[in-house]
C-alpha cells in the first residue's frame, strides 16, 4: 500500500514538475537581430518594466520577453522618425502545457502559472526589418474664408 503512494505522489511531483515546460526548458529571452531601411539607423527600445536598449542598425540583441510589448523607435538623416511596436507572441511550450494540462485533467495548470509569471514560453521574430519614409517637404494649401488668398507651403 505504501508503495502505491509511493509512486502516485512521485506521479504527481513529475506531473507538476513537467507542466512547466517552458520554464525549465525555454528561454525568457530572445535574440532579435534589427534591420532597417535604409541601414545605420538609430534605434531606441523601450519596454516593459524598465527595459531600454539603444542600437545602430543592423543590430543583433537579446530582449527579455517580460518586456514586451517593447517599442522600437527609429530615426537616421534624411527620414522622418518613426515608432514600431516589437511584441512577443506564443511559441511551442505553451501549446505543450495546454496539451499537457488536457492530458493530466487540469492538474498540470500550475505549470502554465509558473511559466506565465516568468514570461516563458513567449518569443520575439528572430528577424525584424522597418521600414523608415523619407522626409520630404509636403505641400499645403491653405484659403482663407473669404476665399481671396490663397497661400502654398511647404512643411515637414
Amino acid at each position: 500500500m505504501a508503495g502505491r503512494w509511493l509512486a502516485m505522489a512521485f506521479g504527481l511531483a513529475a506531473t507538476a514538475g513537467l507542466s512547466a515546460c517552458a520554464s525549465v526548458i525555454g528561454s525568457t529571452e530572445s535574440e532579435v537581430q534589427i534591420r532597417t531601411s535604409p541601414d545605420n539607423a538609430q534605434c531606441d527600445l523601450k519596454g516593459y518594466d524598465g527595459y531600454a536598449a539603444s542600437v545602430r542598425t543592423p543590430a543583433t540583441l537579446t530582449i527579455p520577453t517580460a518586456a514586451a510589448p517593447v517599442t522600437v523607435t527609429c530615426s537616421a538623416a534624411g527620414f522622418r522618425r518613426t515608432s514600431y511596436t516589437l511584441d512577443a507572441t506564443a511559441d511551442g511550450w505553451i501549446w505543450g502545457n495546454t496539451a499537457f494540462m488536457m492530458a493530466t485533467g487540469g492538474i498540470a495548470v500550475l505549470g502554465a502559472l509558473v511559466d506565465e509569471s516568468r514570461s516563458a514560453g513567449r518569443a520575439y521574430a528572430e528577424d525584424v526589418k522597418y521600414d523608415l519614409a523619407p522626409d520630404r517637404p509636403r505641400p499645403l494649401r491653405a484659403t482663407s474664408r473669404s476665399g481671396d488668398v490663397d497661400l502654398r507651403l511647404n512643411a515637414r
